[in-house]
């Protein structure tokens, strides 16, 4: 039984982790997404 819950501790500490990137991945696009796509259209158009 011991080893039930930490195997679904260890799940929950993943599925936190995952959720946590998840999320500054999300940020990190609402943030810098308007400036990577106006340096994409800058080096698509010199090219």
């Amino acid at each position: 039984m011991l080893e039930l819950r930490e195997r679904a501790q260890g799940l929950v500490e993943y599925g936190l982790i995952i959720a946590l990137v998840a999320v500054l991945a999300i940020a990190g696009l609402i943030i810098f997404g308007p400036a990577v796509s106006s340096l994409l259209s800058k080096l698509g158009g010199s090219v």
